[in-house]
C-alpha cells in the first residue's frame, strides 16, 4: 500500500513539474464605460490565467524556476454585446541574465484592435490542428511566440519549432474567421500576427534572429563576467539590425526589438566612453527613431 501511495505521489509530482512552461500573469482591464456585468472581466481573467499556465506547450519538462516569466494585459476597448469584445493586448516576456538578479525583456508587443468572443464560464479549448475560437487562437499564438523568442535568446534558431507552430496555427484558421477577426491576414495592416511570424521565418530576416541570439547569449549573459568582451557583441548585434533596417525599414521585428530593449540599451550605453555613446546614439536613433530624443540625451551625460 505504501508503495502505491509513493508511486501516486511521484506521478503527481512529475505531472506538476511537467504542466506548464509559462509563469504568466494576466490582467483584464475593464472598459471605462461599463455596459455589462463587470464580473465577466474577472471570470475571463481567471480563465485566461489557467489556460496560459496549466497547458503544456512543448515536449520538454520545465521546473518551476525555469518557467518563462511573461504577462498578458487585455485592455477591453469595446464590447458590442455580452460576448463580443474588442481589445488591445499587451504581451511581454523576459529571461534571466547569467550571474545576476537582472531579467531582460525579450518580447514586447501590442496587439491593437484584437476581437474575440467570450462567454462567461465557457471552456477555453484549443488544438494545434483544429480551430475552436479566436480568443484561444490568439492566446496560443502568443504562447508559442513567447517560447520561441525565449529559446531564440539561448540558442541559434532555437525558436524555429515554435515560430512554425504559430504559423501553422494561422493556416488552420478558417477564411471567414480571419475576415471576421483581423490580424491573421497578410494585408491586415503592416503590423499584425501574420506579418510578425512570417518575417521571423523568412530567410531575408536571418540577421534579426542572429542578433537576438548574440545580444542575449554572448552579450548580456557575459556582461557581468566580462563587459569588455560583451559590449562589442552588443555593438555587433545592433549592426546586424541595421542591415535588417536597410533591407526593410518598416520591419515589424525592429519595432518588437526596441519596444523590449530601448531602456535597457540606454542603461548599457549611458556609462560608456563618450565616443562610444555618440556612435551608439546615432545608430539607435536610426534604428528606433521614436526614441531618438532619449538616445540623444544619453550622449549628454558626463562621465
Amino acid at each position: 500500500m505504501k508503495k502505491i501511495i509513493l508511486l501516486s505521489f511521484f506521478i503527481s509530482l512529475l505531472s506538476f513539474l511537467k504542466a506548464g512552461e509559462l509563469n504568466c500573469t494576466v490582467k483584464v482591464q475593464e472598459p471605462r464605460n461599463l455596459s455589462f456585468d463587470p464580473r465577466i472581466y474577472k471570470t475571463m481573467e481567471n480563465a485566461i490565467f489557467e489556460f496560459m499556465n496549466s497547458r503544456v506547450w512543448t515536449n520538454e519538462t520545465y521546473l518551476n524556476q525555469e518557467k518563462i516569466k511573461c504577462s498578458i494585459i487585455i485592455n477591453i476597448s469595446g464590447q458590442s454585446s455580452v460576448t463580443d469584445f474588442e481589445s488591445d493586448i499587451i504581451i511581454q516576456s523576459e529571461r534571466p541574465i547569467f550571474n545576476t538578479n537582472y531579467s531582460s525583456r525579450v518580447f514586447n508587443y501590442n496587439d491593437r484592435g484584437a476581437t474575440f468572443v467570450y462567454q462567461e464560464f465557457q471552456n477555453l479549448e484549443y488544438s494545434d490542428n483544429t480551430y475552436y475560437q479566436n480568443l484561444t487562437s490568439i492566446l496560443a499564438y502568443y504562447a508559442y511566440m513567447i517560447i520561441g523568442f525565449d529559446k531564440e535568446s539561448f540558442a541559434p534558431a532555437g525558436g524555429e519549432l515554435y515560430f512554425k507552430k504559430a504559423q501553422n496555427l494561422i493556416t488552420n484558421i478558417p477564411g471567414p474567421e480571419k475576415s471576421r477577426h483581423k490580424g491573421w491576414n497578410q494585408f491586415d495592416g503592416t503590423r499584425n500576427r501574420f506579418v510578425l511570424v512570417d518575417q521571423l521565418l523568412n530567410p531575408r530576416f536571418k540577421n534579426y534572429r542572429t542578433a537576438l541570439y548574440e545580444y542575449h547569449r554572448n552579450g548580456m549573459d557575459k556582461m557581468y563576467d566580462s563587459p569588455t568582451t560583451a559590449m562589442p557583441v552588443i555593438n555587433a548585434s545592433l549592426a546586424l539590425l541595421d542591415k535588417v533596417r536597410a533591407d526593410n525599414p518598416i520591419s515589424i521585428l525592429l519595432v518588437v526589438f526596441f519596444l523590449a530593449k530601448s531602456e535597457e540599451l540606454i542603461n548599457l550605453y549611458t556609462d560608456a566612453p563618450q565616443a562610444e555613446r555618440n556612435k551608439a546614439s546615432t545608430l539607435l536613433s536610426k534604428l528606433d527613431p521614436i526614441n531618438s530624443e532619449k538616445y540623444l540625451a544619453m550622449t549628454k551625460k558626463k562621465n
